[in-house]
């Protein structure tokens, strides 16, 4: 039995820490590939930083799973899940102003089912250890005619790795989508609001706090994206037919 498991590809997953201008930030649990995306889309995803501009350098080592950054503008405030969660009742959250600041105004991307559904299957085609064995999320991020897809075996990291991507080369996040394999939850929508990502597309469908959030930040969520029966759950007017 156990020559059979080992004999099965598996996705790789190690601790890899994030060390900030000289002292430990962080240890993700991910794949150890893509650790300068990862690092960079990390520390804006979570507001450690305001934009790529602030970050110096981004030295990361595979082989030791370290990664260096020196930035400058860091702020200690982060917004977590418990920011959300501690707050409100029953079916209904309180947000707390300052997350109400995260929110994405008017902006100017559209999309139409067609271009999604074909951004999906670039993805998919992308994914090679997606394809290769599973047990790994994949997520894609799409500038103009651009797309770029990452793989992780956690999705937030998928997520993190795509806008470290498009940050690290000038793509305006805020004309940006991204599209991935995993749920959107409230993590991946404060992601979203933190980097100005307006639109995120899943394969499956939204929590329910994620779409309330969503209304709340101006991302748009798109639920079963990859299907005929695709559902646009929150700010309907930047999908068109």
């Amino acid at each position: 039995m156990l020559d059979m498991i080992n004999a099965i590809e598996l996705s790789e997953e190690f601790p890899v820490t994030i060390n900030l201008n000289g002292e430990k930030l962080v240890t993700l649990m991910c794949t150890p590939t893509d650790l300068r995306e990862l690092a960079i889309g990390h520390l804006i995803n979570t507001g450690v930083v305001n934009s790529f501009s602030d970050i110096m350098t981004v030295a990361a080592c595979e082989d030791l799973r370290q990664i260096y950054v020196m930035a400058e503008n860091v702020t200690d405030r982060r917004y977590t899940l418990g920011d959300i969660y501690g707050t409100g009742c029953g079916s209904t959250l309180d947000f707390p102003e300052e997350i109400s600041q995260l929110a994405i105004g008017e902006c100017d991307v559209l999309l139409n089912f067609r271009r999604i559904k074909t951004a999906f299957e670039r993805m998919y085609q992308d994914a090679e250890k997606y394809k290769r064995h599973g047990g790994i999320h994949a997520s894609a991020i799409l500038y103009k005619k651009d797309i770029v897809t990452m793989e992780d075996v956690a999705r937030h990291n998928t997520h993190d790795k795509v806008v470290g991507y498009a940050a690290y080369r000038g793509w305006d996040l805020s004309k940006s989508t991204i599209i991935t394999t995993g749920r959107i939850s409230t993590d991946m929508v404060l992601k979203a609001a933190r980097a100005g990502v307006p639109i995120i597309c899943s394969r499956s469908n939204p929590t329910s706090l994620a779409v309330d959030l969503g209304f709340k930040l101006g991302i748009t969520l798109v639920g079963r994206a990859a299907s005929g029966n695709a559902t646009v759950f929150t700010h309907k007017d930047r999908i068109m037919m």
